[in-house]
């Protein structure tokens, strides 16, 4: 490598390290801005943190345990789901860990008796999330962490994840398209600074990204290889195990991986038997063990092999006979459009609730929609012969785009397959499942979809500019970073009352 390549690729590193330290204290600020514990289940998904932390798997729905409820009692907010106006003086009360236990007793008897009665109904999701929040919770508090600070440690965790995330993206883009500066860079900025809320609060979508990430730049690796190493089938399947273990909604993205890598080894198990058995069952061990064992403990304890049965029926969701599946409201253009913009708003800008309202900006919300539908469309189109691209790269790319397709057609099924009953949300008034932390999974795949779309179409309006390297390369990138200082405006605009909450981090 010259010397001056060299030198270019260390600046480049160096970039890319402070998006990652940007993106981990992007997650740290709001994260301590936020107050506990969020709409997004985070109370439930804190409760089965502190069971794993003692090693305790939850064999059924039952109610908090008492552990977790003496730390939602006194530090849980009010915040999220009722207005200031429910309260004397039009102002909500002083945080009951900064009054002496004598004078908030009654209230607290109160708020205990009153959440003592919620079920947990996420116990029977996968496990891996809780076992490192768990672990992670542990070191904290050897390290002296207590109190609120100690709550606070847990979501800390996310910071750390998203800090890999974006290292992941970059490597990612790199083994795609390791000429084209604005993949390279694109990616990994804009995984630093997308304003998905649900990285503020402890929830188990925030691993999927990592998981996968890990996962699909181990196919591009099975894609370009015609002799994988033992090394990497392990890392493939322990890889597959941990993002099925993280999140049930990774399932499609599972699958499509397992698709491709199984069709990237059946020539090679043809031409070397013996190196391709071996090679097929290191990644099944380690891939299979896991994620059967944890099916078989469903079924033993929840009824079936997902769990998903016991939640369904808590829920009062109901299944629909076949043919009224085709009667739901998304296969018209209208229903379609509605299951799509609320999806991809809340898949940018998260459903975390202030004061019983969502943070969200219609602008904004238009923005991330039909701009993701336009890039994801570009990309699609720059698969053509036209745009100058290898075939691993044309291979890759279209991975992606089917990656982040399948999750969304995987939401679209689930809703037209359920009566959603007195559910909330999803309902019957709304029957769409558009909660876009379930596809957090995807945004690896998302982003690079996203980013190309950019390029390709920069490409395309620029045509008396397409022999200038430096054009095609700054123009996408002035296009995204301007798209990414619109998202963090409208984020700090939407969110900023927060900071003045007296139940969160900076008031500790």
């Amino acid at each position: 490598m010259a010397p001056a390549e060299s030198k270019c690729f260390k600046n480049e590193h160096l970039l890319i390290l402070l998006l990652c330290a940007a993106a981990g204290f992007r997650v740290f600020v709001f994260s301590a801005a936020f107050p506990f514990f969020s709409n997004i289940d985070e109370d439930l998904h804190f409760d089965l943190i502190t069971q794993y932390s003692h090693a305790q798997v939850p064999c059924d729905f039952d109610r908090l345990k008492e552990e977790t409820l003496n730390w939602i009692v006194p530090y849980a907010s009010p915040e999220f789901l009722s207005p200031p106006e429910r309260f004397p003086d039009g102002k909500f009360p002083t945080p009951l860990w900064k009054e002496s236990w004598s004078k908030v007793e009654p209230e607290i008897a109160a708020t205990r008796a009153a959440w003592s009665s919620e079920i947990n109904f996420e116990s029977s999701q996968p496990p891996l999330y809780y076992t490192l929040a768990g672990l992670w919770w542990w070191f904290g508090k050897q390290i002296g962490f207590v109190g609120i600070q100690s709550l606070y440690w847990i979501r800390f965790l996310n910071a750390v994840v998203v800090a890999v995330v974006v290292w992941l993206g970059y490597l990612t883009a790199r083994t795609i398209a390791p000429e084209r500066v604005e993949v390279r860079i694109g990616v990994p900025l804009l995984l630093a600074f997308i304003p998905q809320n649900v990285f503020y609060a402890m929830n188990n979508d925030v691993l999927s990204p990592l998981c996968f990430g890990v996962l699909f730049l181990c196919v591009l690796q099975w894609m370009r290889t015609d002799t994988p190493s033992l090394l990497l089938a392990t890392i493939t399947g322990v890889a597959i195990a941990s993002t099925y273990l993280t999140k049930l909604s990774n399932l499609p993205l599972t699958v499509i991986a397992i698709v491709i890598i199984f069709a990237s080894l059946a020539p090679i198990v043809r031409q070397s038997p013996r190196a391709g058995l071996i090679t097929l069952a290191a990644l099944l061990v380690c891939a299979a063990v896991p994620i059967c064992s944890w099916m078989v403990w469903l079924k033993l304890e929840f009824g079936d092999v997902t769990g998903s049965s016991a939640k369904i029926a808590y829920l009062d969701w109901t299944r629909k006979p076949l043919i009224q599946w085709w009667q739901h409201p998304i296969f018209t253009p209208y229903g379609l459009w509605v299951f799509w913009s609320d999806l991809i708003a809340t898949f940018w800008r998260g459903e975390v609730e202030w004061h019983g309202r969502r943070f969200d900006w219609q602008i904004a919300d238009w923005l991330y929609v039909v701009s993701s539908l336009v890039f994801v469309t570009a990309a699609v189109l720059g698969l053509r012969k036209p745009f100058a691209l290898s075939g691993f790269q044309r291979q890759a790319i279209a991975v992606a785009i089917l990656t982040f397709a399948a999750g969304v057609a995987f939401l679209g099924f689930l809703s037209i397959q359920f009566d959603f009953g007195s559910c909330v949300n999803p309902s019957r008034s709304h029957p769409y499942f558009t909660s876009g932390r379930l596809l957090s999974g995807a945004i690896i795949p998302f982003a690079l979809s996203y980013v190309y779309g950019i390029s390709c179409l920069c490409t395309v309006a620029t045509p008396r500019f397409r022999q200038s390297r430096w054009i095609d390369t700054a123009l996408p990138l002035v296009v995204l970073g301007a798209i990414v200082v619109f998202s963090q405006a409208s984020e700090i605009f939407v969110t900023h009352p927060v900071f003045a909450s007296e139940h969160n981090w900076f008031h500790r």
